[in-house]
């Protein structure tokens, strides 16, 4: 009698497990913003382009939306190095081909996510810090395994 009431059972409680929260704004629970914007960053272009930046507005806060774009906006010179060379999202210049998202490190209305890159033989994390907004979760910073963060990198 108990294994004819197994499925049922299994059922019943996959109908009572908790859903992630969908704000109107998309995800708003920290892992699933962080997991959206990486899968939407590896679909498109993954260069540091005014374009790349516009496309992940969504999960960004507008105070590290504003950085970006003022990074973006600096006039630059031919003969020199960008400030940021290659992809400050993955921290690499060669893309890497994966990326899995860890778990989340929440602290009252920040939180902090590790996110391992690999390919190309490599193999890199990215620290991604999330600030709770009036929209939701939303991407703040970047810590590098270096311990440097993209904010204290723009407007050099």
């Amino acid at each position: 009698m108990i294994l004819h009431m197994l499925p049922l059972l299994i059922a019943s409680m996959a109908v009572q497990a908790p859903a992630p929260k969908i704000g109107a704004h998309g995800p708003s629970v920290p892992g699933e913003i962080v997991r959206a914007l990486f899968a939407d960053h590896f679909k498109h272009e993954m260069g540091f382009t005014k374009v790349s930046v516009a496309h992940k507005a969504k999960w960004l806060t507008p105070e590290f939306l504003k950085l970006l774009n003022a990074e973006l906006d600096k006039p630059g010179n031919p003969d020199e190095v960008p400030n940021i060379d290659g992809d400050p999202f993955t921290n690499s210049q060669e893309y890497p081909r994966r990326f899995l998202v860890g778990i989340a490190e929440i602290r009252g209305e920040l939180t902090r996510i590790p996110v391992t890159f690999t390919g190309n033989g490599r193999r890199k994390t990215v620290a991604v810090k999330l600030r709770n907004t009036s929209e939701g979760w939303r991407v703040d910073d970047l810590v590098y395994e270096d311990g440097k963060t993209l904010r204290s990198m723009l407007g050099k």
